[in-house]
């Protein structure tokens, strides 16, 4: 006789269409909190990445456990969706799409080992938030005149988006940004999921920039929240930061040309520990205001913040000083 089959015993799977994925060679140089979340995007559109980091701990990581385990280490990245070596010169030359996603301190020291031919005919996405210390420029720029890479082949892809929250796959927005704009658009489609809407812009100095400034004004803000500022009061200086960021970038964008004509022989000190997003403002804040002696824009709410970080000027009285004159 045979024996009954109880269904609750049995593990019943749901059949699954499976899901189709692009097929772009996309490498990404990073191996941060940011660099580890838009693996995590790019795992869920691409068939799959190769991906740069610089310690061997994160590779040994990622391939025997899926997890990063210097870096958002409760994400999960499936091993067989990568590809992952400290070999730099391996990893740029299996893509045709490389994305930057290293603290922009170390940008030159990373790209270093790399012939400009490695790069001059790849497409390149920035996604540092930053300046180059070195040569006072924006990341684009820099590739531009260090890789020889042309502006076709430049994009960016921003947005205010927390790491952490990507990778816990929270509603976020990007913008991918490129002269290009089929460029863009490819880029779009590449970090475009369920949790990520992805839009695009031919305005990609304008969109570095922006960035470039926002973690000054972030750095003023802290300020002011640890002085006992209340919700108010910032509403109002975030307002005249907005104004103040575009009266700066409508008077740089004049001149398409400015990170290739300042700040050569100027240096700064760079910090042998890995950097976060303040360390990005504390560095940006120098950037902008030698960056300002070419241009002289009025820019009160950075040059105060420079003050406070750079020349040691009184943190109270230097905050209450340009507060007087918010509009």
């Amino acid at each position: 006789m045979n024996k009954s089959i109880n269904i609750f015993d049995t593990k019943i799977v749901p059949l699954r269409k499976k899901k189709t994925r692009l097929r772009y060679r996309v490498a990404v140089i990073g191996g941060g909190s940011w660099a580890t979340a838009i693996v995590k995007i790019l795992s869920s559109t691409l068939e799959h990445i190769h991906w740069w980091v610089r310690e061997e701990e994160i590779v040994e990581g990622i391939t025997k456990f899926g997890h990063n385990p210097l870096y958002s280490s409760s994400v999960y990245i499936n091993p067989e969706d990568v590809y992952i070596s400290t070999d730099i010169r391996k990893i740029v030359a299996r893509a045709d799409y490389v994305i930057i996603v290293t603290p922009s301190a170390f940008l030159h020291k990373t790209l270093s080992p790399l012939k400009k031919s490695r790069l001059s005919k790849k497409k390149i996405i920035n996604a540092v938030k930053g300046i180059v210390p070195e040569s006072m420029q924006l990341i684009t720029d820099y590739l531009r005149s260090e890789f020889d890479v042309p502006v076709s082949n430049l994009a960016s892809i921003s947005g205010p988006s927390h790491a952490e929250e990507v990778a816990r796959e929270k509603f976020t927005y990007l913008t991918a940004c490129s002269e290009n704009i089929e460029l863009a658009e490819t880029i779009a489609k590449i970090f475009s999921n369920r949790f990520v809407r992805t839009t695009v812009s031919k305005d990609i100095m304008g969109a570095e920039m922006s960035i470039v400034l926002k973690n000054i004004y972030a750095l003023g803000a802290g300020i002011y929240s640890g002085l006992g500022y209340g919700d108010n009061f910032l509403a109002a200086y975030i307002a005249n930061c907005v104004k103040e960021m575009e009266k700066f970038i409508n008077e740089v964008s004049r001149n398409r040309l400015f990170g290739n004509m300042i700040g050569h022989g100027l240096t700064v000190r760079i910090a042998q520990m890995e950097m976060n997003m303040i360390a990005e403002g504390y560095y940006a804040c120098r950037c902008i205001h030698e960056i300002n002696k070419t241009y002289d824009v009025y820019i009160p709410i950075a040059e105060a913040i420079y003050g406070v970080l750079y020349e040691g000027h009184n943190v109270q009285s230097e905050m209450n000083r340009i507060s007087e004159h918010f509009i």
